[in-house]
């Protein structure tokens, strides 16, 4: 019984010697958001510190669309990847997402999105981040603009009922006949308010204007408004699958 106390003495000092000797994991680094550009595909967001409050909490993301400015949104961090939506300090709405809104902050393969929940509501609004390069915040969300409705024409199509064969392949268009020479044309996108819209220019002079479907493509002639100085879809011509 002697050896008791001095036994149990030093199970306690190994005990406290090898808990201050464990390892801990390092907490998470926060991502610096400051200068960070980012887009929904309809508008574009740059982060930068509130300066109108001068609330070190807040990073304000402030924006606009490519043919007006005066969007925006707050974040508040919760944590290193979570964070709060706010208003930007006297704006009476948010861009991105309702005020209340949680966002998580993810990194994906194709760079790091922002998504925010809202409680019962299966939608979502999604930022992906994008690097201006050399360029501005908004010439480069206009180049990606761009590029994604080029994408979305990009691709080989078949239209059943004439047996005619379709390409678009960056800003080329090319119409084969079942039994005939190919038609190439080179063709730009008609922006309205600064905006890319669906109607196609081509070379040849014709005007097209084109719908997404969950097959390929319609594609119809486009009529010009010249009160309004812009096009609208006519006449179908096409109903296009992707091949």
């Amino acid at each position: 019984m002697k050896h008791s106390l001095p036994l149990l003495a030093f199970s306690f000092y190994l005990l406290v010697s090898l808990s201050s000797c464990t390892t801990k994991e390092p907490a998470p680094e926060p991502f610096n958001l400051n200068g960070t550009c980012w887009t929904d595909g309809y508008e574009f967001f740059v982060g930068q510190p509130d300066t109108i409050t001068n609330d070190s909490t807040l990073l304000l993301f402030i924006g606009g669309n490519l043919h007006e400015g005066g969007y925006g949104f707050a974040l508040q961090r919760l944590s290193a990847d979570t964070f709060l939506i706010r208003a930007i300090p006297g704006s009476p709405m948010v861009a991105v997402g309702m005020e209340g809104d949680t966002a998580t902050l993810d990194s994906l393969a194709s760079g790091r999105i922002l998504v925010c929940h809202r409680p019962n509501d299966p939608e979502c609004d999604t930022l992906e981040m994008y690097d201006p390069g050399d360029m501005t915040p908004y010439d480069a969300f206009a180049r990606i603009i761009l590029q994604k409705r080029l994408d979305d024409l990009k691709g080989i199509y078949t239209d059943a009922k004439s047996g005619m064969t379709f390409e678009f392949a960056d800003t080329l268009f090319i119409r084969t006949p079942s039994n005939g020479k190919a038609d190439t044309a080179t063709f730009h996108i008609f922006y309205s308010f600064d905006m890319p819209t669906h109607a196609l220019i081509l070379s040849s002079g014709e005007k097209l204007w084109y719908e997404k479907t969950a097959v390929g493509l319609d594609l119809f002639t486009a009529k010009y408004w010249i009160a309004e100085e812009d096009y609208s879809q006519d006449k179908p011509l096409y109903r296009l699958t992707r091949q």
